[in-house]
């Protein structure tokens, strides 16, 4: 794949990565909206469960959850693109890591799989 590939794929990534971002930041503001009115009901001495089953619990947090998970995944993929550009523009695995902050051996299993996505050897 080319530099500019690389690159390309990355700028694709980061856009992900700000998309699941946005969509993270309104569940986020719903599940804080929830708890205000979960602290609202319980000083209103209603019943933990009825309080929750007004607040639809179970699909709040399988909402989060989901969210989550798509946040997680769009980072890693960010990651690793950056590990394929990097490298190819001729910068270090370590560098790179210390620029994000993560650990060697992160960087490490980052840069593998920028190298090869599969993990074959």
């Amino acid at each position: 794949m080319s530099t500019a590939s690389k690159r390309d794929q990355l700028v694709a990534s980061t856009r992900e990565l700000t998309e699941r971002t946005g969509r993270l930041i309104e569940i986020f503001t719903r599940y804080a909206e929830a708890n205000r009115r979960l602290i609202e009901l319980l000083g209103d001495d209603a019943e933990l469960v009825a309080a929750l089953d007004t607040l639809g619990g179970p699909m709040r947090r399988r909402e989060m959850t989901e969210a989550l998970a798509d946040f997680e995944t769009s980072r890693h993929d960010v990651r690793v693109a950056m590990f394929a550009l990097a490298q190819e523009q001729g910068a270090t695995i370590a560098a790179l890591g210390r620029k994000l902050g993560i650990s060697r051996q992160l960087a490490s299993r980052l840069a593998s799989e920028a190298i090869d996505p599969h993990g074959r050897p």
